[in-house]
């Protein structure tokens, strides 16, 4: 199944995301507890990762015994003193590496959600009063320009700030975009990433200590329903606040599969008529039932009981339908005026791909198709 559109833009590498010192990925490397012996006396040293103020060099520092002296004495028979320092230093290690093992999984939640839920890092979309409006804070006048431009729905120039858009942005996952205006609605045809381009592993905490564990395909499979929407939905909120002009985003997402012969084939999951008014009373930050959402528009979508999408047909942009329709009223002209079914079914996919304004035409057409092929 080939793309519709003729408009295309790759997305690839990785979602960059700032996080704060106070996050939990600023707990990075180990160094533990250590005990130093001196003329001075005996200190127990923690990094800052051990004392819990993570990210900001500040270690901690405790005087334990007296000098040289008290050490020997120590070794020469103070054993009870010595067994609880070594117990001390092996309760600090285990606190830190508990630590760390939470940090670890805390981080895991967060890409996770930066992978499946990037929905939640676009802009709430703003009313077409709002967005009109902001011109008047403009102040080049060549941004003014293209800002009407876009306002007023100057095909070019609507689709070149799309594809700036687009080109601009950086994705976990490697996805194609195929788009279209035509009267206040943008087509839009999304490549979808695979399922196997999912980790099938996470790590998790057993009895106190860090385990790796594999997703079953129940968990697999409720992870890329919630990815493909997500990013159907981030586009779609970002295509809003392109252009006032925009009132419906029309998606269809389709990826590769493999049919009855194990051949790969290109299969729309979903498609979705996206209406503005909807999204401008969405706060995009908080949205978590992704699949209720789109239930909001007029949609086709076929989900299962375990979270697959069954294949479906994409809705086609109404110049496509007209032009169908027109086909198809000039087939009938030629069935009544004798000709076969077989050179119907030749003539049918050549008027295909014409683009005419009338059934009229389309039928002038076919006759000539028909006889430069005697």
């Amino acid at each position: 199944m080939g793309l519709r559109f003729s408009k295309s833009i790759k997305i690839n590498d990785y979602l960059k995301i700032n996080i704060s010192k106070s996050g939990v990925s600023a707990s990075v490397g180990k160094k533990g507890a250590s005990i130093n012996l001196g003329t001075n006396g005996t200190y127990l040293n923690l990094s800052p990762t051990a004392v819990g103020i993570k990210g900001t060099g500040v270690s901690y520092r405790t005087k334990l015994t007296g000098g040289v002296k008290d050490i020997v004495k120590k070794f020469q028979g103070e054993d009870e003193k010595k067994s609880s320092l070594i117990k001390k230093d092996t309760s600090v290690k285990e606190n830190e590496a508990k630590e760390e093992n939470t940090a670890e999984i805390e981080n895991y939640a967060l890409e996770q959600e930066t992978r499946t839920a990037i929905h939640k890092y676009a802009d709430n979309v703003i009313s077409k009063e709002e967005y009109d409006a902001n011109i008047s804070s403009l102040e080049s006048d060549a941004t003014k320009e293209i800002y009407q431009l876009s306002i007023d729905g100057d095909e070019e120039t609507v689709e070149s700030l799309i594809g700036s858009f687009i080109n601009g942005m950086e994705l976990n996952y490697e996805v194609n975009v195929n788009y279209e205006l035509e009267d206040h609605i943008l087509y839009v045809d999304l490549d979808l990433p695979e399922i196997e381009n999912l980790s099938v592993e996470y790590p998790a905490i057993n009895n106190g200590k860090k385990v790796i564990k594999r997703k079953t395909n129940t968990e697999l499979k409720e992870e890329y329903l919630n990815l493909i929407l997500s990013i159907g939905v981030y586009l779609t909120a970002n295509f809003f606040n392109i252009s006032s002009y925009i009132d419906t985003v029309v998606l269809s997402a389709f990826s590769q599969r493999r049919n009855k012969d194990g051949d790969l084939v290109d299969e729309y999951l979903y498609s979705v008529k996206y209406t503005r008014d909807i999204y401008e009373k969405t706060d995009l930050s908080t949205l978590e039932d992704l699949y209720q959402f789109i239930l909001k528009f007029e949609n086709r979508i076929n989900k299962t009981s375990d979270n697959s999408l069954k294949e479906i047909k994409p809705y086609e942009m109404e110049s496509a339908v007209k032009a169908n329709s027109m086909v198809e009223e000039a087939i009938m002209g030629l069935k009544e005026l004798g000709y076969k079914v077989n050179d119907i079914n030749t003539i049918r996919e050549e008027l295909s791909k014409l683009e005419l304004s009338s059934s009229g035409e389309y039928l002038k057409a076919g006759l000539k198709i028909l006889s430069q092929n005697k």
